[in-house]
């Protein structure tokens, strides 16, 4: 597999966000070592599991724990990273998340917040949007798009909104969340907002005809 070099900068300008993400190209590979970020080199290795997984998901998953590690270490936190089924374990005074789509990686960390999600998505072909509807949205989610939104447009950035808030919560809940445990309840030009039970959420997000990123932060 080939990792490219890695963006350090945020796509929503906040600071205390550490932020590494990059283009990569799926091969068979059993550990990776990127050289190009400027703190300096990083090594991943496949967990036992994935010894016999495609190249894809081998991929994905080396590209994304080189992301984490290098945020780590930019947010002065221990490079150790463990593995609860297919979730990260982040080191104590961290809150950070990893997300992949067929080519692009993104890992976020912060010091100062209770839980953060981050999700990129390719955005889905029109006849899988409609086709996937149902179990996204519901039909006062699907009345809040913008009539300059495509339907896969809005349906891609609500999916991966609430992936987002999934990942920023995850460790509170016992069971995994549906999609339709958490509901979209607002839309304005840069920001989705949710609610989860009695707790709101924003879900800042960048959108083109291609892909969309998504970002909720939790409070202390």
């Amino acid at each position: 597999m080939t990792l490219f070099p890695l963006l350090t900068e945020n796509p929503f300008g906040l600071s205390g966000l550490f932020w590494r993400e990059g283009r990569f190209r799926p091969g068979p590979v059993r550990e990776l070592l990127h050289l190009g970020d400027p703190l300096g080199p990083a090594l991943a290795r496949l967990p036992e599991a994935l010894r016999d997984a495609v190249p894809k998901r081998q991929s994905e998953y080396l590209a994304g724990r080189i992301c984490a590690s290098l945020a780590l270490r930019a947010a002065g936190l221990p490079e150790v990273l463990g593995l609860n089924g297919r979730a990260p374990v982040w080191p104590d005074g961290a809150a950070g998340s990893i997300s992949h789509s067929d080519s692009r990686v993104v890992a976020a960390v912060s010091r100062d917040h209770a839980g953060l999600g981050v999700d990129c998505e390719t955005v889905m072909p029109e006849d899988q949007a409609r086709s996937l509807a149902p179990m996204i949205l519901t039909a006062a989610e699907a009345a809040l798009r913008p009539g300059t939104m495509s339907f896969a447009g809005f349906l891609t950035l609500v999916f991966s909104a609430k992936e987002a808030v999934y990942k920023a919560i995850s460790a509170r809940h016992a069971r995994i969340l549906e999609f339709h445990d958490v509901m979209l309840t607002g839309i304005s030009a840069d920001r989705l907002h949710l609610a989860q039970d009695a707790q709101d959420f924003q879900a800042s997000f960048r959108l083109d005809r291609s892909e969309v990123m998504t970002l909720v932060l939790v409070a202390p």
